[in-house]
């Protein structure tokens, strides 16, 4: 690399623009610092939902060693294209809810603070909606020690997408919860808090900063625009095109921002610990479940722009809480060909929400159980397509420097906490092998996953253990 061509880093140009972090991707002039870190920058990305991934009618995919061995089951179509780039586990035990003392709900609904964090609850009650997690949970320790290790980007972007308990996945430390992000502008807004200059005629003056809060009401690209092409003769081929193929994604996302209200879903009031009060959003909120498909798709371009910009290296996204009794798949039709509505409480047991819900669907375990399952499935082929379809600043793909952990907080719709499956995609440069459909031996405790993501990302624990030492260390089925 020229030594002038440093002077046009990313972090350089952006200053130069007066631009927000994400609103450009890494460039060919950053690659050096890519280059200090073993296999490329790594990152990576957690997808949970409620209520299992399979069925009383469907299957898990058999074990296989390579692609070639082993075929998706047909609710998995959707991830056909990506099967060379899966890792699928069949057997993962949430060993912290059953064995941890003390009286409370033990079922998937109550796993949610311990799937990222392995560990015995701090409060385990009756209600799941106060249990309180023991430890922090993997994004936080990783990306906790990225930063400490130099990295100037967030610690973890935590979304969700229709969100109404105050059971958490993300915890900065024990009985310390993360807060998701539920409303997307929030996200876009958060990307762009950098000084946008008024003005780009006259490169000597100090620009003044515009409110980013209307950001969406005037497109941020028309600010930098003519900066940019300015710049187009200093950057590369390759780099003009990231660049072009970024800021598209962008206009994209502000123009589906700028014809939909702010969104949080509805939250109970009242939860015993203060910090899970919801976060603000200051926007009309638009309630009910229509909206869940857009939001996902919404907030996962979200989180992919902010790995392709660096803003973050870690993401946790989850859709639903751990029962989602309210969410009703009105975009998805039943097994007769009729679309999901609202129906009211369900008459055999009002616990479960709607009668329609996803709750509600998940203790029926049957065909139309099978239809959600294949619509979350098809989630995780949209995510996977999308992170692979971004060049890294490394040449390659960005899915390779990188792992997808999609997970659920039981195997069926009756709440089982063992034998769970995961679905995993992305070798983390190299360190996962990937294709591979894994029988995970009775018993193996997500501890061992989670130890797998410290490791593949470079931030080993001490212990080499993660949550409750006595799990042990590191799955290392999952190694290359």
């Amino acid at each position: 690399m020229m030594k002038r061509d440093l002077r046009f880093s990313r972090r350089n140009l952006l200053r130069s623009i007066g631009a927000g972090a994400a609103l450009l991707p890494l460039l060919e002039s950053d690659r050096a610092d890519a280059d200090c870190l073993a296999g490329g920058i790594k990152r990576m990305y957690i997808l949970v939902w409620p209520d299992g991934m399979l069925s009383s009618i469907t299957s898990w995919p058999t074990a296989g060693d390579d692609p070639t061995s082993w075929t998706l089951s047909p609710f998995q179509s959707s991830l056909l294209p990506y099967t060379s780039d899966l890792l699928l586990l069949d057997g993962v035990d949430y060993r912290f809810i059953v064995d941890m003392p003390g009286a409370g709900q033990r079922n998937g609904a109550a796993c949610f603070p311990g799937m990222l964090t392995g560990a015995f609850y701090q409060t385990l009650s009756s209600s799941t909606a106060a249990d309180l997690a023991g430890g922090p949970s993997v994004d936080q320790y990783i990306g906790s020690a990225l930063v400490a290790g130099g990295y100037g980007g967030q610690v973890s972007l935590n979304q969700g997408v229709f969100v109404q308990s105050t059971a958490r996945l993300s915890w900065k430390a024990a009985g310390e919860p993360v807060l998701p992000i539920l409303d997307p502008a929030a996200v876009f807004n958060m990307y762009f808090a950098g000084a946008i200059p008024t003005t780009t005629a006259d490169a000597g003056a100090a620009p003044g900063p515009v409110d980013n809060s209307k950001l969406i009401q005037k497109s941020i690209l028309d600010y930098v625009m003519s900066d940019l092409t300015r710049f187009g003769s200093i950057v590369g081929t390759a780099d003009k095109l990231n660049i072009d193929a970024h800021l598209t994604s962008v206009r994209e996302m502000e123009r589906l921002l700028q014809v939909m209200p702010g969104y949080g879903g509805p939250m109970p009031a009242g939860p015993i610990n203060p910090a899970c009060n919801p976060p603000a959003v200051g926007a009309p909120v638009l309630a009910g479940s229509p909206a869940v498909p857009v939001m996902t798709k919404l907030q996962m371009d979200l989180g992919v722009a902010a790995f392709a910009s660096d803003l973050t290296r870690c993401i946790v996204m989850q859709i639903g809480d751990q029962g989602a009794g309210q969410l009703v798949p009105t975009w998805l039709v039943d097994p007769n060909g009729v679309p999901y509505v609202a129906g009211g409480p369900n008459p055999s047991d009002a616990n479960t929400g709607d009668v329609n819900s996803l709750h509600a669907i998940a203790k029926r375990n049957g065909a139309d159980k099978a239809i959600t399952d294949a619509w979350f499935q098809s989630q995780i082929a949209y995510i996977v397509g999308q992170i692979k379809g971004v060049v890294d600043v490394t040449g390659t793909s960005l899915l390779e420097n990188s792992v997808v952990v999609a997970m659920s907080n039981g195997r069926t719709g009756a709440s089982e906490v063992t034998g769970v499956p995961v679905v995993m995609a992305g070798s983390c440069g190299g360190y996962f092998k990937t294709g591979r459909s894994l029988a995970l031996p009775a018993g193996t405790p997500n501890n061992g996953l989670l130890v797998a993501l410290c490791d593949a990302m470079g931030t080993p624990t001490p212990s080499g253990t993660f949550g409750e030492p006595t799990y042990g260390g590191e799955l290392t089925v999952l190694k290359s």
